[in-house]
């Protein structure tokens, strides 16, 4: 993957981004995104959707499996990290709600 220079991930953040606040006090500016996910189950599907943001690796240094995340007046919270190596993170997030449910099967 290439990594993207200060310049362009500011220019893609400041275009897209939407800021996100963290239960440490970190905010940041941060691309929400939605991909839809499938799961064959021999026979059947189950059908759903992922969501994350994307944020500049400077920016969440601090953000970790499990940080609360303010986004659109909820909180959401964080899951799973992915870097790519860009210079960019996916952090994915659910709700706290969902969070707590999925723990409980």
């Amino acid at each position: 993957m290439r990594a993207f220079t200060y310049s362009q991930s500011n220019m893609f953040l400041n275009a897209f981004g939407e800021p996100v606040k963290s239960n440490m006090g970190v905010t940041f500016n941060a691309i929400l995104e939605v991909v839809p996910i499938s799961v064959n189950t021999g026979g059947s599907f189950i059908e759903g959707t992922e969501t994350f943001c994307t944020a500049k690796k400077d920016d969440v240094k601090g953000i970790v499996i499990g940080s609360v995340l303010g986004i659109r007046s909820m909180e959401y919270e964080v899951y799973n990290i992915v870097d790519d190596l860009s210079g960019l993170l996916d952090i994915y997030y659910r709700s706290v709600d969902s969070q707590h449910f999925a723990e409980d099967y």
